[in-house]
């Protein structure tokens, strides 16, 4: 185990701290780690409880700069992000593209701050890969990206994870307590394996701790596997709620998102991943740390009663205490989150795409919309008329980076400025045979009103019209 003293105790930088993991996490290795937790917002970091030694530190995780001076000094990282809540008043996004973005960000970081274990919260994944739902495919795609670079890296795979604040645990026993009647959907017959939280923050403290288990890939599980449809019954036993219920022979994933969502009290952008996970059946594989971890498995029962208090309510998650703060301040902020995923042309590289942007926009508008150079290698989007609508200027992180190219929002029209400055980027991943186009933390100028149904529409009809030309550029 490391050791004690409070001077010599390795810090750990951890994305997802004051959520249900990281909260538990951080309580669990108190005694043997200091941690410095990374957050966007800045409620948390003015205000949340340091659980252990915690060092709070506001980091946008899209932003490499600061997450790679975020990480500086850090022994260990712990990666437990996915990007499903949004991060701006408006997000042109899917988790998908934003989950590889953040992935990448926290890798690069981590390996130019000299980081030497990351650990990875993923997902069970079923037998055959084929036609994963998007949620598993996502999390699939994430390990590939973390282990991609030269740090090791530890995957720890958990279904459903049962404990005090789990948004899926809280939707199960909510579901419980409120619906007298249910109808089971196909999707909950499929098999799954749920897991204590106790046990997820032992399965890190082995791996953080033991060489011998570092960087292999370990899926969790401490409860028997069962269906979706006998979980909820048990939780039902648990909690003195008889559970009366139709099976239905269809999947009904729209349908059933929202009535889960209304019943469960979690948002149907959460429901709606796991619900499509959970039409594979879902079971963990015996591994070396499962073996470590059986002496101290929790049972299903047990893990219900530790989660709920004694009115059988559960307990409250901790990021609930600042989450309303947050969504207000995001509101405010009227900032934009757009991010395209783009085919990959051989021969282009990032500043060979921009240009190829600017070129295509050109050529495309016909004089009504046109991009040049303007001093100092900025750019410039000129409107008919000679109105500048946007100036970007190149960020000095990406001008020799042949895999990035990224541009502050410096000036024009339509935006405003602001501290920090939104910026366009442009990201090859030639492995994943995409690119990403992506507009972080933009400010329009234009009343909220008008620019969503206006200048965003457009930006967006513009990106997914650039995808398919560079589609063209590959098939030529």
């Amino acid at each position: 185990m490391p050791p004690k003293n409070s001077d010599s105790k390795p810090l750990i930088a951890v994305a997802g701290a004051s959520g249900f993991v990281g909260s538990h996490l951080r309580e669990h290795l108190a005694d043997a780690y200091r941690f410095r937790a990374l957050t966007r917002s800045s409620s948390i970091a003015e205000g949340a409880p340091g659980l252990g030694e915690t060092e709070w530190r506001l980091c946008d995780l899209y932003s490499l700069p600061q997450v790679t001076e975020a990480m500086q000094g850090c022994d260990y990282a712990v990666y437990l992000v996915h990007s499903m809540a949004p991060s701006s008043r408006l997000m042109q996004a899917n988790f998908e593209d934003t989950d590889l973005l953040l992935a990448d960000n926290f890798i690069r970081a981590a390996e130019a701050a000299g980081v030497k274990h990351v650990v990875y919260l993923s997902g069970l994944l079923p037998e055959q890969r084929d036609n994963l739902s998007p949620h598993l495919r996502s999390r699939y795609e994430v390990e590939a990206v973390l282990r991609s670079r030269s740090v090791q890296v530890t995957v720890l795979r958990a279904g459903l994870i049962c404990g005090p604040g789990g948004s899926s645990f809280t939707m199960l026993v909510n579901l419980v307590r409120r619906l007298p009647f249910m109808l089971f959907p196909k999707w909950t017959t499929s098999m799954t394996q749920s897991v204590d939280i106790r046990n997820v923050c032992e399965a890190f403290e082995h791996c953080l701790a033991s060489e011998d288990l570092s960087g292999e890939i370990y899926d969790l599980g401490s409860h028997p596997p069962m269906t979706y449809s006998e979980m909820i019954r048990r939780t039902g036993d648990v909690l003195g709620h008889r559970v009366h219920a139709l099976n239905f022979p269809w999947n009904c994933f729209l349908l059933s998102k929202h009535w889960v969502s209304l019943f469960g009290s979690v948002p149907s952008a959460l429901v709606g991943p796991l619900q499509e996970s959970l039409q594979h059946d879902l079971q963990a594989r015996p591994n070396a740390l499962l073996e470590r971890l059986q002496p101290s498995l929790v049972s299903f029962e047990d893990s219900i009663r530790s989660a709920v208090n004694e009115c059988g309510i559960p307990k409250p998650n901790p990021r609930s205490r600042t989450q309303s703060t947050d969504r207000q301040r995001i509101r405010k902020s009227r900032r934009v989150r757009s991010v395209q995923r783009m085919p990959f042309v051989g021969g282009l590289d990032a500043h060979s795409v921009a240009e190829e942007y600017g070129i295509w926009l050109t050529r495309s508008f016909k004089g009504l919309i046109r991009v040049e150079r303007g001093g100092e290698d900025s750019i410039r989007f000129v409107a008919l008329g000679g109105f500048v609508m946007l100036e970007l200027t190149p960020t000095p992180y990406t001008r020799e980076n042949k895999r990035r190219c990224a541009f502050y929002v410096t000036g024009g029209l339509l935006s405003r400025k602001v501290d920090p400055p939104g910026r366009l980027e442009f990201r090859l991943f030639p492995e994943r045979a995409c690119m990403i186009a992506s507009i972080h933390g933009f400010a329009p100028s234009l009343p909220w009103w008008l620019y969503a149904n206006t200048q965003a529409r457009a930006h967006l009809a513009v990106m997914n019209a650039f995808g398919r030309h560079l589609a063209t550029l590959n098939a030529g």
